[in-house]
């Protein structure tokens, strides 16, 4: 039996998707949901990120997550989007018949003496903020990552929205990979394009994304848990990261998308 403490934030569906799985191989799991960060946290960013690109991007960004606001107020409960399985009964089977902690900082001192109290081969990082080494390294054998990216080309954030919004569909996929102190540098264990089919909208199309990246991470840990040794790929630097997409850069990317659903684009073959 193995161990793994599973990461994220606000209770995402897909951590619960992976614990899952982790529970039907009767392996041992813990839960570390982080449930917002701290709003003097929140107003560093968001300072770093107008020094850094300027008031006009700053204002769509925050355009972008005024609506996303909205839109949450209206968002389907769990059991729907990408992770039909994961429904509000199955979160609170999880968060009752294993080990969990909700907290603001995923660094605090109890926080990560709950996480070496598990004693954690891996850390599973499913929709978490950036996580520091004094939190990776207290899994044995590491920290793994799902990234909606094909790293190396696209790191950071929103990385298919803004291969959309590039108009470079192509460059839209899931990466999983080993956690380093780098941001999305570590050794690749998956990459895989996905490519654009039938769904009516770019908000389906995201969400067979998701589900597809996550069921990889799935299978990845399966192989894992089966002794199979796995050729990680070295990154060696190049391709680009990204910033939070704003509103305009959102809506570019439904543009872009629409004009595609009658015409997929094929996936290109992997290197």
């Amino acid at each position: 039996m193995s161990s793994f403490v599973i990461v994220t934030t606000g209770d995402l569906p897909e951590a619960y998707f992976l614990a899952r799985f982790l529970e039907s191989r009767a392996q041992r799991l813990a839960m570390l949901n982080v449930v917002g960060r701290p709003i003097a946290d929140q107003l560093k960013v968001l300072r770093r990120l107008r020094r850094n690109r300027g008031n006009i991007y700053l204002a769509d960004l925050l355009l972008a997550r005024v609506a996303h606001w909205a839109g949450g107020l209206v968002r389907r409960p769990h059991g729907h989007g990408a992770f039909p399985e994961v429904d509000a009964a199955f979160v609170r089977h999880i968060r009752s018949h294993h080990p969990h902690i909700d907290c603001t900082d995923p660094h605090a001192a109890h926080v990560l003496d709950f996480v070496r109290s598990i004693e954690p081969d891996y850390l599973l990082l499913a929709g978490a903020q950036i996580i520091k080494p004094e939190l990776y390294r207290l899994g044995r054998e590491g920290a793994l990552n799902r990234h909606l990216g094909l790293m190396p080309d696209m790191r950071g954030s929103d990385c298919p929205i803004w291969a959309f919004a590039l108009n470079q569909p192509e460059r839209s996929g899931y990466s999983v990979h080993r956690v380093v102190e780098k941001v999305d540098a570590g050794e690749l264990l998956r990459r895989q394009p996905v490519a654009v089919r039938d769904e009516p909208t770019f908000g389906d199309y995201m969400r067979r994304l998701q589900r597809e990246g996550t069921e990889a991470f799935v299978d990845v840990i399966d192989q894992l848990l089966r002794g199979r040794r796995l050729l990680p790929i070295p990154q060696n630097g190049g391709g680009r990261y990204f910033p939070p997409a704003g509103w305009s850069t959102r809506r570019r990317a439904e543009q872009v998308y629409e004009s595609l659903i009658e015409r997929p684009v094929a996936s290109p073959s992997l290197r």
